[in-house]
């Protein structure tokens, strides 16, 4: 199925569960589940909490369904309520001095392929470093970062996503790997 053909069939979808056919949500909900789940996880390490907050973000999604613009991308519109919650809930963590979940090991993977128990405590630092500098980036410039690095995007995808114009995207990334390599020589 094209995008265009998805569009019109999740446009259609949208129609039948804003006019009373609330228990088509549940196919939306299926659909995007795996998307959500990818985004919670780059925010939140705990199962338990990474479930809840799908949850709300779905909730959310739900509750301003009437508002999604006919001929949009759901998944660009349900991508940016994820983003946006994720952001308020790290926020909300951090003003309450909160833990922060760590950052799973793929987000910076560096090399998988070391051999002696030398090479491999010195990745684990590295790794270390890196996360630790990641935490101390403002998210406009580790969000697009994260996006670049971690799940591999285009500007493009990346701009859609964001509603960032892709020539500001690739200023806050290059930002970002400029701080971040402040951050870690200032460690080492």
């Amino acid at each position: 199925m094209s995008s265009s053909e998805q569009t019109k069939v999740e446009e259609n979808l949208i129609s039948e569960i804003l006019n009373g056919k609330q228990d088509q949500y549940k196919i939306l909900v299926e659909r995007y589940s795996p998307m959500i789940f990818h985004v919670v996880r780059g925010f939140e390490k705990d199962e338990e909490e990474v479930r809840e907050l799908a949850q709300q973000i779905f909730v959310k999604a739900y509750e301003k369904l009437s508002g999604f613009r006919k001929n949009a991308k759901f998944s660009s519109w349900l991508y940016s309520i994820a983003i946006n919650h994720c952001r308020d809930y790290s926020k909300d963590i951090r003003r309450k001095n909160k833990r922060i979940s760590e950052m799973n090991s793929h987000y910076a993977e560096l090399s998988t392929d070391e051999k002696t128990p030398h090479l491999r405590l010195e990745m684990r630092e590295w790794k270390w470093r890196l996360k630790q500098a990641l935490e101390k980036l403002t998210i406009e410039y580790s969000e697009p970062f994260l996006m670049k690095y971690r799940d591999g995007m285009s500007y493009e995808a990346m701009s859609e996503q964001m509603d960032v114009s892709v020539s500001a995207l690739k200023v806050r990334v290059h930002r970002a790997r400029k701080e971040l390599k402040e951050i870690i020589e200032k460690q080492v």
